[in-house]
């Protein structure tokens, strides 16, 4: 039975560590769930949680201005980013941004490089010969090239985004792209088509 036979050898993957941060809710059954989800042991779950410090913190709830917070800091910064500020678990953060329906990536429509690669599941290397290719189209921020120093920063567009992922799915990984921010953005795509085609009736 899954759960409690041992499994030897089971490589974690990050996909999996991050459904064990997401789902675990401080309970046992909660990580025996999570053992017959992922194919393992009961104890390698735990193993798991001690190694992620992964707790049901206390409920605390949310303040007006801790929402207003919450949604300046998410059009600047990634969700571990914030949590850090807010003294939130990312847990904690993302839940109540899905809950008052906040984009994580919304910025006035554009994205850095370090957004993309969280997005698209892939490293800054692999996203620069993109970018050096054509595929994936990408501006100066503030037209400052961005230099090995670390200085300046890619700008990237929601429309040229939607259309590598578009153009490209082939080049991406499933269990390692942001599958929710993907599907938001493409059916983002089909919204604006079906707006276009009203506007001509």
């Amino acid at each position: 039975m899954v759960g409690t036979k041992s499994v030897p050898h089971h490589h974690w993957s990050e996909a999996e560590r991050d459904i064990v941060r997401r789902d675990y809710d401080g309970t046992s059954e909660s990580a025996r769930r999570l053992a017959q989800r992922l194919g393992v042991t009961y104890y390698a779950v735990k193993g798991q949680i001690q190694r992620l410090c992964v707790t049901k913190a206390r409920r605390v709830r949310w303040t007006p201005q801790e929402d207003a917070t919450l949604r300046e800091l998410l059009g600047k910064f990634a969700t571990i980013m914030v949590a850090r500020k807010m003294h939130r678990t990312q847990q904690a953060i993302e839940a109540r941004a899905k809950r008052l329906r906040i984009s994580r990536w919304d910025k006035d429509g554009w994205y850095n490089k370090r957004e993309v690669s969280e997005i698209l599941g892939a490293d800054h290397k692999w996203l620069q010969s993109r970018i050096d290719n054509g595929s994936l189209v990408a501006s100066w921020h503030h037209e400052h090239k961005p230099g090995q120093n670390g200085s300046g920063s890619w700008h990237f567009s929601e429309r040229s985004l939607k259309d590598f992922i578009r153009s490209h799915p082939d080049e991406l990984t499933g269990r390692n792209v942001d599958m929710v921010q993907i599907v938001d953005l493409l059916i983002g795509v089909q919204r604006e088509k079906e707006a276009h085609e009203r506007e001509r009736e």
